[in-house]
């Protein structure tokens, strides 16, 4: 029966896509919101890559009917930066130091997800219609799944396995509770994933475009998000999705209707916190010591031992972070590095592949874009906000760019910082 899943993921995506970039999208955040429950109760090889086999029908999909929209992007700088940073992990991918299984693994969060960032660009307004419609709906699911675990346990819908030791080691949430991590593999992936929805879903309304129908529906995903990152118990959601809304207002001029919006979801999310301890993990950043301890562990002059040591890498799929499947384990080398993107992405691809990044990152964020329309430059500051903070709190832990579908919803919302920065209005 397993074999069944990644296949109806290819061509859920595929089928989608043919419709319009916006359903293909929307199939495959589908798949990855429920990927994580699939996978904790059907233990196998095929439902380990069914979000895989969803982006396979997806980049499929584009180049079989939007080829004509994605390949003027190759001329332009997105396309050239996406070049240079898929084609050198490739290359090192063939060098024989580990298992070449184990190199292909390390490809998922270094070259598999990174057409995003070309479809990001060419999202137009029926497309980000689709997208958002659909992530509220999923944001509903992912609510009502992390409500059901809060009330009977994780156990009533994770059987403990290889899968889910992550899920079963986080025990730390108020009185000795487990975090909640919804339909996901682990609390992070929930919290990351219902930011990057607000994203989407806030950028919709401050443009001040829909029926107040369609407004309404986006504001209920937005507070079903919000619940979300509250309850999920980690801590790096909740402080990103503060930090990007505040500097969404600055990057976003302003905005009175971006405000008021800002104001709301924050008293919101503090009501959700202070309604239960198991919602306030965040308020352990109150202890500086234990901030100071944990900030050590991911930004130390291990960092530079590790530059130094190794200028073209220590081979793909060695650095700490790395989502190396069960079935594989006994073949993932010894893990190097700490818990930070920056130092994964170093002990991986070396100086080159740390250098093409910051290039990268450096080029997109050099100026946050500038927009007419008061309410369009809103909407351009909440993903600018999103991109910058992503990647500032990518030094104080990893998952940025692994994370299932969170990261896959990052890479487009930094597509779509690219097409402003090359001069889209």
């Amino acid at each position: 029966m397993t074999p069944v899943f990644p296949l109806a993921a290819f061509l859920g995506a595929l089928m989608g896509t043919r419709a319009s970039l916006g359903h293909g999208l929307a199939w495959v955040a589908g798949v990855g919101y429920v990927s994580g429950v699939i996978r904790a109760n059907f233990l196998s090889v095929f439902t380990t890559f069914m979000f895989d086999a969803a982006l396979a029908g997806l980049f499929l999909g584009v180049l079989l009917f939007h080829r004509q929209r994605v390949a003027p992007l190759l001329d332009r700088p997105l396309g050239h930066w996406w070049i240079a940073l898929s084609a050198w992990p490739l290359v090192l991918s063939f060098a024989p130091i580990n298992d070449y299984l184990i190199q292909a693994v390390a490809l998922r969060a270094t070259v598999w997800f990174l057409p995003a960032l070309l479809l990001g660009a060419c999202l137009d307004k029926r497309d980000f219609f689709v997208l958002r419609g659909a992530l509220v709906a999923l944001n509903f699911v992912a609510l009502a799944a992390g409500l059901y675990i809060y009330r009977n346990g994780v156990e009533a819908l994770y059987p403990e396995n290889a899968v889910t030791e992550i899920i079963y080691n986080s025990r730390d949430a108020g009185d000795g509770y487990r975090r909640i991590p919804s339909t996901f593999l682990s609390s992070h992936a929930f919290g990351a994933t219902m930011f990057a929805s607000i994203i989407f879903l806030a950028s919709g309304l401050v443009t001040g475009r829909g029926s107040a129908l369609r407004r309404a529906w986006l504001a209920l995903g937005i507070v079903a998000a919000v619940v979300g990152v509250a309850m999920c118990g980690a801590r790096q959601p909740i402080l990103s999705a503060v930090l990007v809304l505040f500097g969404a207002w600055w990057a976003g001029g302003f905005s009175a209707r971006l405000g008021g919006l800002i104001f709301a979801l924050v008293a919101g999310g503090a009501l959700v916190v202070s309604l239960d301890e198991r919602f306030q993990r965040i308020l352990t950043l109150e202890d500086s010591e234990a901030v100071a301890v944990r900030l050590h562990g991911s930004m130390n002059e291990q960092f530079g031992e590790l530059l130094l040591h190794y200028p073209l890498g220590a081979g793909m799929g060695t650095a700490v972070g790395t989502s190396v499947p069960y079935f594989l384990a006994d073949l993932a080398p010894t893990p190097i590095g700490m818990e930070n993107e920056y130092s994964r992405i170093l002990v991986d691809q070396g100086w080159v592949g740390l250098l093409l990044w910051i290039g990268f990152l450096c080029w997109l964020l050099a100026r946050p874009p500038t927009l007419k329309s008061p309410n369009a430059q809103a909407a351009a500051g909440l993903f600018y906000a999103a991109t910058f903070v992503s990647w500032a709190t990518a030094a104080i832990g990893t998952g940025t760019l692994n994370s299932i579908p969170g990261s896959f919803l990052l890479l487009l919302q930094m597509g779509v910082v690219a097409r402003w920065r090359m001069g889209a209005r």
